[in-house]
């Protein structure tokens, strides 16, 4: 009788060791923070087109993985990466609009602010989610030569007044991308440039117009909710 209640003793002892542990590897996890994901625009040439990275399982052009589980006095960040990957024979030009809130999404991104710089820098956008602001043309990102890119980062913040009727909203905003094909002259510099302004005798051998770059909100429940 006595082992027996050793043997249990010892069981419970050791349970209380492994719960302690758990606790102690979660405690830890979450001072950590989570990993951003990058945003990708890749033109890989007439052929290919566009390839959008990563995507969700709201859409496959989702470049924005980061502007998920949003909460009423986020400020969320997203880097997108937009590359040339063509033919060394040909440079290109990407331009870039935006179309506004998808129907339905108006309110719902109206209530949040986006801003857009090019390269950290040169401010493209500044304005509430559902609008088009300076990105209501097309805006040129620069001239790119084979392996040259240019770095997007976008800042959504969503106001603490942020309301209740709120709660698992989705809201989608639509972009469009466009290149134009050049072909490379003699005197082309052989390295990308991607704010490269001389003038070229200008041969438009592409113009693909791709929905690119779905933003995807999704406003999670307020847990402290008075």
């Amino acid at each position: 009788m006595k082992k027996t209640m050793s043997n249990i003793n010892l069981h419970k002892h050791w349970c209380k060791t492994v719960v302690f542990i758990v606790a102690a590897v979660l405690l830890i996890l979450s001072a950590f923070p989570v990993f951003a994901k990058d945003g990708n625009v890749t033109y890989e040439g007439q052929a290919a087109g566009f390839i959008f990275a990563p995507g969700t399982e709201y859409s496959p052009t989702d470049l924005f993985p980061n502007f998920k589980d949003v909460m009423p006095g986020d400020q969320l960040t997203q880097k997108i990466t937009v590359k040339n990957e063509a033919s060394k024979q040909v440079k290109v030009k990407i331009y870039l609009r935006s179309l506004g809130a998808e129907e339905g999404s108006e309110e719902f991104l109206s209530q949040m602010n986006l801003n857009v710089k090019e390269n950290g820098s040169s401010e493209l956008f500044d304005a509430p989610a559902d609008q088009t602001d300076g990105l209501t043309e097309w805006t040129c990102l620069g001239t790119f030569y084979s392996g040259a890119l240019v770095d997007l980062d976008v800042t959504l913040d969503v106001p603490i007044t942020m309301g209740n009727d709120f709660q698992e909203a989705i809201g989608y905003l639509d972009w469009q991308f466009r290149v134009e094909e050049y072909p490379i002259e003699d005197d082309d510099p052989k390295t990308g440039d991607t704010n490269h302004l001389s003038i070229y005798i200008v041969i438009i051998c592409a113009c693909i117009i791709v929905i690119g770059g779905t933003i995807i909100l999704l406003l999670k429940k307020n847990k402290k909710k008075k």
